[in-house]
């Protein structure tokens, strides 16, 4: 089953950045519960439904021309996909050009995503967060 989410990621991903943001919302449960740990001082750090991750991201989205999201590896983490993400773009209007890498967790159950948290400085701290603890 861990192969089919990273699978289901990775399309969810493409999709996105193809511009099919109808499709790949249908690769997220309605009742998605979504966190930004790296949240703009104006959106909430957390938000849940479908409806409400479609805003927040019109807003990243609505701020920069040519915004991408690309992911340059995905792990397994049983239920959970790490995505170590480059998001690229250019502000519209100042030309200010961002690059930054940070890696994203979904957790997908039954073909689609139930949990999507994007922030993480690395693999590591990303894995550390999903696996429960053994202590």
């Amino acid at each position: 089953m861990s192969q089919q989410n990273v699978e289901i990621v990775m399309r969810l991903n493409s999709m996105f950045n193809e511009g099919d943001v109808d499709g790949a919302f249908d690769l997220v449960h309605p009742d998605v519960l979504f966190r930004d740990l790296q949240n703009a001082p104006d959106l909430p750090e957390t938000v849940g439904g479908r409806d409400s991750v479609r805003l927040v991201l019109a807003e990243w989205v609505s701020a920069y021309d040519d915004f991408t999201a690309e992911a340059l590896e995905f792990v397994d983490a049983g239920p959970w996909v790490l995505a170590d993400v480059r998001w690229r773009g250019e502000g519209k209007g100042s030309g200010l050009r961002i690059d930054v890498r940070m890696v994203d967790a979904l957790r997908v159950d039954d073909g689609r995503v139930v949990e999507w948290v994007v922030g993480y400085p690395d693999v590591a701290t990303a894995l550390k967060a999903v696996t429960p603890s053994t202590e």
